[in-house]
């Protein structure tokens, strides 16, 4: 890897002793002893765009653990990476909603790569296509995410009999087993309805 190569393997992490920090607009989101542990995390919040509540636990080995990692540069230098232009759509994609069809879809240089229901399943299968290098196939071969979370799902609540009798005079609330109102003090009628 060349120089401009391992400073974008390594964006967002900053090394402080022993330990590595992923950094992204002056926050600190987290301190790891391993290297390959950092790179998996600073994956996992740049596909959630550093939102915690996006952040979803995921099944998917670390690439990182097993991997020969180049060197860790040891003076980092700041500001922008010289010679090296590029559009960050095109390279990593982006997640946009479709208002017509009320999808979200991924996209990447003008194409598109599906079209899902929730933002979860899309982050789940753009983090399957960037490991893959943008190759559709693997769209096919991999099964849906099973969510834990279930955002926005109504629930069907089975609302409970409730047997109320009233009085016809005052509308008083009585015991079924009343047989005169204690408020106005008419003879309540057996048939009268319950509510």
């Amino acid at each position: 890897m060349e120089n401009p190569d391992i400073r974008y393997f390594y964006r967002n992490i900053v090394k402080s002793g022993d330990k590595y920090r992923i950094k992204h607009h002056n926050k600190d989101y987290g301190e790891f002893k391993k290297l390959s542990d950092a790179l998996y995390e600073r994956d996992c919040l740049f596909y959630c765009k550093f939102d915690y509540d996006l952040l979803v636990e995921c099944d998917l080995p670390n690439k990182y653990e097993n991997m020969d990692l180049p060197p860790f540069p040891e003076k980092r230098p700041r500001g922008k990476i010289k010679g090296m232009t590029f559009n960050k759509k095109e390279m990593e994609g982006e997640i946009i909603f479709n208002h017509k069809e009320l999808k979200f879809c991924i996209v990447r240089a003008g194409e598109v790569f599906g079209k899902y229901n929730t933002l979860v399943e899309a982050y789940y299968y753009k983090k399957m296509l960037m490991e893959n290098d943008w190759d559709p196939s693997v769209l096919v071969q991999t099964k849906a995410p099973q969510e834990k979370i279930f955002v926005n799902k109504k629930v069907k609540a089975s609302k409970p009999e409730i047997h109320f009798k009233f009085c016809p005079q005052c509308g008083n609330k009585v015991n079924e087993d009343d047989e005169i109102c204690p408020i106005c003090g008419i003879k309540l009628d057996k048939n009268n309805k319950t509510h």
